[in-house]
């Protein structure tokens, strides 16, 4: 009885009775009420799990379905560079079409290159002064101050330290002994310049040091048109591209309808697992010799044994379940049912208006439950040559409200598959969500599963009290059952000692 704790105890004065013994043996048989009801709660709590599993795996079915009921997911756009040494391609756009690009110069930062110094990057300078580093914003300037004990690598680390405001990164090359000052920015507008009026940076660095630089901007041309940017990369008819090199290169954008049979595949392959699931779990007959185990019975259980046993004991709570079965139902009659409401081509009648004019057909065999298979060669054929009506096919929406039966049924008939199937998850979901809850607070879990687990609860405490209140009677019964016998044994006692 977990929570709920009795008074401490002390039996067995007389030696002649083990009460804690016979009152365990006498509480087991309290405890079956108890014990009944804890199964019951185990057994719910394992049917709440195993309603979310089927909740999560229709809300992903419900996900994949947005890859198919919008227009725009139809009309993906992939794009190639025909000289990658000149130009790549970053991201696809969405316009179809062909650009000639000309690069003729890339974006460069800024960049001051030292002569060779002859000291060691750890070595001391042993002489003092100081310089200014500034980048494109005079304001942001900042002051470097050397000192005996300043080195090389210490002066890098105080440029480095100050690069967010000045925009202007040190390396130094131990290998050839030269000093890097770049600009963090490329482009025209990009600069390096070092104020040097002590001489302390020409004393370090080399009299031959530059003592300012400017970036350049990329140069390139788009189908004839000149165009100048301060980046390498830069967007091209919609196309994010990275500028590589000087030279030619075309950049073709044409309709990627490989994605779109990527797509129906995924989403039949999905729908098919989730039928799998459902019906799995709906035809799972209940083995009644395996329910939930006790503490005592776990005790007295290895822990690889106790997994076991709860495997089958949770098989089966879902068996010949309503809302799965409904919800299998609902989903093969949105993909059975012709679409209807067409208007745009000339003669309606022609327009694709069932998933098996494209290759996509219920197996037909019961023993796969519904589940859906692809002619690939005939989806591909369809997406050649029919685009249109295969985007159709799929999202095809409807004005119609769902307000009557009537309504309802027509705008299921007018909407595209995709957005069918969508739709008819959502309301199945709705379901779920009033059987098992949002998973949110249990406190105010008002769903059906929910107020049973919270029942179960309080009737697991109440329980739990009156065992309590029966425990401590029995200790008293027997408490006294014991006060008696050790009389008895005092009076025999000296009854037997008189007789001597």
């Amino acid at each position: 009885m977990a929570g709920i704790s009795g008074p401490t105890r002390l039996t067995g004065f007389s030696g002649q009775l083990d009460t804690d013994s016979l009152i365990k043996k006498l509480m087991d048989t309290e405890k079956v009420p108890l014990n009944n009801l804890v199964k019951k709660k185990q057994l719910t709590l394992w049917q709440r799990e195993d309603y979310r599993s089927m909740n999560t795996s229709l809300l992903a079915l419900r996900n994949t379905m947005n890859e198919l009921r919008f227009e725009s997911k139809f009309e993906t756009v992939k794009s190639t560079s025909s000289n990658t040494a000149v130009l790549d391609i970053a991201s696809s756009g969405t316009n179809p079409g062909v650009s000639n690009v000309k690069v003729t110069q890339l974006a460069n930062s800024a960049s001051i290159i030292s002569e060779k110094v002859n000291k060691l990057p750890t070595e001391k300078l042993n002489l003092s002064g100081s310089f200014t580093i500034e980048g494109s914003d005079p304001a942001k300037s900042i002051e470097i101050t050397i000192t005996a004990d300043s080195t090389i690598d210490s002066v890098v680390k105080d440029i480095n330290n100050a690069s967010a405001n000045t925009g202007v990164k040190a390396s130094f090359d131990r290998s050839s002994g030269i000093l890097y000052l770049n600009s963090t920015a490329t482009g025209a507008g990009s600069k390096v310049k070092v104020t040097d009026a002590s001489g302390t940076f020409a004393n370090v660095f080399g009299t031959g040091t530059p003592l300012s630089a400017q970036g350049q901007d990329s140069a390139y041309s788009v189908n004839g048109t000149n165009i100048t940017a301060n980046s390498n990369s830069v967007t091209i008819n919609g196309v994010q591209v990275t500028l590589r090199g000087q030279g030619e290169a075309s950049i073709g954008a044409m309709a990627d309808r490989s994605s779109v049979v990527d797509k129906v595949k995924n989403f039949v392959k999905q729908y098919n697992e989730l039928v799998d699931k459902f019906s799995e779990a709906t035809t799972a007959k209940k083995n009644r010799a395996y329910q939930p185990l006790t503490s005592e019975e776990k005790e007295a259980m290895t822990d690889s044994q106790i997994t076991l046993w709860e495997k089958k004991a949770r098989e089966g709570d879902l068996y010949n379940d309503g809302l799965l079965k409904d919800t299998l139902a609902s989903m093969r009659s949105a993909l059975n049912i012709p679409l209807e409401g067409i208007t745009d081509p000339p003669d309606p009648k022609s327009q694709l208006r069932l998933l098996s004019q494209i290759g996509i057909n219920v197996i037909n065999d019961f023993r796969e439950n519904g589940k859906l298979e692809i002619d690939e060669k005939k989806l591909q054929e369809a997406i050649n040559t029919r685009f249109d009506e295969v985007k159709v096919l799929f999202t095809k929406s409807s004005d119609t409200p769902n307000d009557t039966p009537e309504n309802m049924k027509k705008r299921k008939s007018e909407l595209g598959f995709a957005d069918r199937l969508y739709e008819t998850i959502g309301a199945q979901l709705t379901k779920f969500t009033k059987k098992i809850g949002s998973g949110s607070i249990e406190a105010l879990d008002e769903s059906v599963l929910g107020k049973q687990l919270k029942d179960f609860s309080k009737r697991e405490t109440d329980l739990e009290r009156k065992l309590l209140d029966i425990e401590n009677r029995y200790y008293k019964k027997f408490g006294a059952m014991e006060k008696a016998l050790q009389k008895l044994n005092s009076q025999g006692s000296w009854i037997s000692s008189q007789l001597r």
